[in-house]
């Protein structure tokens, strides 16, 4: 379904993660004055990007009866506005012009509308509209954070935004319905998850890239929904449904701290919010880029550790651990990615290394959607066999070898070959489980204790924080946590 008209919208609202969302508005009838002159929907402004090798839908408002024309780039595409003065064209697939470098600064062109009616024409132009990639960046206060004040240690790398000289990196700014370019004095108002994702992601593709940031501190997962057996929600109703339609490349989704009580029951709401926006998008596909269509790419934040965890239960199970479950579940459907980030929480809801997290989600990105096969994303479990008093587990992304490092800051995790994995733990044919050895051959994990003579079942970070020696690839990246058998804690 396509929505129709200029809406304002406000989009980022700030608050705890954690804490209770204020029940949404009403949303209230649209109320469009039709003019003659065409009123656009709420992504078409200057400085837009538009999403390159797909057929593209431009749409909006005039008077009932009038012919609109919409020309652009060597295009024209005429549409007669209906009795309620909504009109619509497809423009045909278009390639974005491939950037030199991160800081190249593309040739914008200009997107003119003739609204014609009863002898009368009125003229409208959209300016500096470069071809790109799209992506829709939603969730609530993690996603929502922004990059703020420059040179903060804690939240970025130093320099991250002095040097944001990015003029084919630009974000929607929904609630003053326009696109900002990015440079040091714009950055500070983008979310550091969605800027850090870009940046990589335009390192390595060299394409203009256009940032949708639809996120709400606090909000629940119900909000974001739009199809049964849910309730369609106010977050969805307000700030996302003037956005569908708009030619994408995918989404990003960094939420789940309000439904962390959830466990595993968020698994069905996430694949619901995943297949119902793609449901609504009707994105249409182009036979011959490679881009999906209604299919549309969502790669998401597997929550990071929060609070303290103890070494009292072996079996784990608390916190997050079954939420994180969730996530790796949700994964059988097509077209989607996890970016892990166990290894960056903090004891409060807000770590503040978003850094790792956007780079991650790119990594992903880069390796399932632009076909970057050497770049590594996060491992993830895929198998395991039982022989004797071990357990061999098998991950993917581990072609190039397993360690056991530390992470510290915005470093990369450093090798630590001689410490004893932490967060491991093995389960006996009696049911009791004991804190295990993880021996890495190669690409696999082979977990004992000395306590277990016939194991069934082995667990890693499956618990709140685990923290300090962590298992990764060889590339940096953390081994999302797993459990080889049933979710709860009394197997």
């Amino acid at each position: 379904m396509i929505r129709w008209g200029l809406v304002a919208c406000a989009i980022i609202a700030t608050g705890a993660c954690a804490a209770k969302p204020k029940p949404a508005p009403e949303a209230k009838p649209l109320e469009t004055v039709l003019t003659l002159a065409a009123s656009c929907a709420v992504p078409f402004r200057d400085n837009a990007v538009l999403q390159q090798q797909m057929p593209l839908p431009v749409w909006g408002t005039s008077l009932p009866g009038a012919k609109v024309t919409v020309t652009f780039d060597g295009q024209d595409k005429t549409a007669t506005a209906d009795k309620q003065g909504r009109w619509r064209v497809v423009l045909e697939t278009m390639d974005a012009v491939k950037l030199k470098s991160v800081n190249d600064c593309p040739a914008g062109k200009t997107m003119t509308i003739v609204c014609a009616k009863d002898g009368e024409e009125a003229v409208s132009a959209i300016t500096n509209l470069v071809m790109g990639d799209v992506w829709l960046c939603a969730g609530q206060s993690n996603m929502a954070g922004r990059m703020k004040r420059a040179g903060h240690p804690k939240n970025y790398p130093t320099n991250s935004v002095v040097t944001a000289h990015y003029p084919a990196l630009r974000r929607l700014d929904v609630s003053e319905n326009k696109w900002q370019i990015c440079s040091p004095e714009t950055a500070v108002h983008i979310s550091r998850v969605a800027f850090f994702f870009a940046r990589r992601v335009q390192r390595e593709a060299l394409v203009p890239m256009g940032l949708m940031v639809t996120a709400v501190g606090g909000s629940n997962i119900e909000s974001w929904l739009n199809q049964p057996p849910y309730a369609t929600g106010g977050n969805y109703t307000r700030l996302l449904s003037p956005l569908v339609g708009y030619g994408i490349r995918g989404a990003i989704w960094y939420q789940g701290e309000s439904n962390e009580k959830d466990g595993r029951g968020y698994q069905p709401k996430l694949e619901s919010l995943i297949t119902g926006w793609r449901k609504v998008w009707k994105q249409p596909p182009s036979s011959d880029s490679g881009v999906p269509g209604a299919d549309f790419p969502v790669h998401f934040v597997q929550l990071p550790g929060i609070g303290q965890s103890t070494l009292e239960y072996p079996a784990g199970g608390d916190g997050r651990a079954e939420i994180r479950q969730a996530y790796f579940e949700t994964l059988a459907l097509k077209n989607t990615g996890m970016a892990v980030t166990i290894d960056i929480g903090a004891p409060g809801e807000h770590p503040p290394n978003k850094y790792d997290t956007g780079v991650r989600l790119a990594r992903s990105v880069l390796q399932k959607e632009y076909g970057f096969k050497d770049i590594t994303a996060c491992p993830l479990y895929t198998g395991h066999k039982i022989k004797g008093n071990t357990i061999r587990v098998s991950f993917d992304n581990a072609q190039n070898g397993l360690m056991i490092a530390k992470k510290e800051g915005f470093l990369p995790p450093t090798p630590t070959p001689d410490a004893k994995l932490q967060w491991l733990a093995i389960q006996a044919k009696d049911g009791t489980w004991h804190w295990a050895d993880g021996k890495i051959d190669g690409s696999e994990l082979v977990v004992s204790s000395k306590d277990v003579k016939e194991p069934i079942a082995a667990r890693y970070a499956y618990t709140r924080h685990p923290c300090g020696n962590l298992l990764y690839n060889k590339d940096g990246q953390p081994v999302g946590p797993f459990s080889t058998n049933g979710y709860g804690t009394k197997e």
